[in-house]
């Protein structure tokens, strides 16, 4: 497998959490992502634990990384210098003002976006204040949704138990693992608009990237203009929705006392919407009855019933996560 194959697919306005496995994919991965970033003029920046031998490792990969750093196109950063306060713990106050400085330095030197890829590990040792780093990555998808922004949180799984990566990897709305290349068709894409003022959605909204559509969506009830308008969400784009999301859509339509509307509903997630409140929705798909049943599903073919689910945290084999099915400790909320 390709580093290309990986992640060569994302773009700016993603945010990836990327399971790490295997050294020899993740270094030819990290010189794909930032060569692809300086060859679109981005600037890259990359946090995590010595930085100087990561880039020195990307350099033998034949990425420029030394004229990279000179011409400014990229930066480094430790955890202790972008995540964590002086007294070494996690601030999610500190980490944005972080992510804020480097997004404004970006644009006042006139890149046309900007790269970041994390190094989670730190996450997995003893830091004061770690267990509030999901509620942190969940929000920070608004950042993201700007469009200018591209994420790359690298969560290496020999360091970080199934369930927290299981955590992390819902907090992102797209994911890829070593042998499971990101895929935009079955992640999620959410971009901020302005003329309407709304979001567009974009491939798969299911039970595994709730938290990170609700907190931009969040985002965008919260800060309508106070000028009667009425804000739009373009779901045109959504191939999959599941119950989940469903419920979250259809919530903040009745949160918006008529100031929120959807637009680009097909048929069946109309239906779907109408239907949030129960456990699934039946519809048709390249000849197939499927039903979508909480981010899993079923599809009828004749006699066959044959069960599917994308989300990598399904694939034990490729991820390292527990089989599929492995008690939720937030699904209680998507049942009730």
């Amino acid at each position: 497998m390709s580093g290309t194959a990986l992640l060569g697919q994302i773009t700016r306005g993603d945010h990836v959490c990327w399971i790490v496995d295997d050294e020899t994919v993740r270094l030819r991965t990290l010189a794909d992502v930032v060569g692809a970033g300086l060859g679109q003029r981005d600037r890259t920046v990359y946090c995590g634990d010595d930085p100087e031998a990561v880039l020195a490792a990307i350099e033998r990969h034949g990425v420029r990384t030394t004229e990279a750093l000179a011409s400014g196109s990229l930066r480094t950063a430790t955890a202790e210098s972008s995540w964590l306060t002086a007294a070494g713990a996690f601030d999610p106050d500190v980490a944005m003002g972080f992510l804020r400085e480097e997004r404004d330095r970006a644009r006042r030197d006139g890149f046309p976006g900007l790269r970041l890829i994390a190094d989670m590990s730190w996450a997995s040792r003893s830091v004061p204040g770690a267990e509030r780093l999901p509620a942190f990555e969940a929000g920070l998808n608004v950042f993201f949704a700007e469009g200018y922004l591209l994420g790359v949180c690298a969560y290496d799984r020999r360091l970080f138990d199934p369930l927290s990566l299981r955590r992390h990897t819902g907090t992102h709305p797209g994911a890829a693992g070593t042998d499971m290349p990101f895929d935009p068709a079955s992640a999620l894409r959410m971009r901020l608009t302005r003329d309407p003022y709304g979001l567009r959605l974009a491939g798969e909204a299911d039970i595994f990237n709730r938290q990170a559509l609700a907190s931009v969506i969040e985002h965008l009830v919260d800060r309508q203009p106070d000028d009667g308008s009425v804000a739009e969400i373009d779901v045109s784009g959504l191939r999959f929705a599941d119950t989940a999301a469903g419920r979250i859509l259809s919530r903040a339509v009745d949160r918006s006392a008529g100031r929120l509307r959807l637009v680009g509903s097909s048929p069946t997630l109309s239906r779907l919407l109408d239907f949030h409140g129960g456990r699934g929705t039946f519809a048709r798909r390249s000849g197939r009855d499927v039903l979508d049943l909480r981010g899993d599903r079923l599809d009828f073919s004749g006699d066959r019933l044959d069960f599917r689910s994308e989300r990598p945290d399904f694939h034990s084999d490729r991820l390292g996560f527990p089989a599929a099915h492995a008690p939720d400790p937030d699904a209680e909320a998507d049942s009730a």
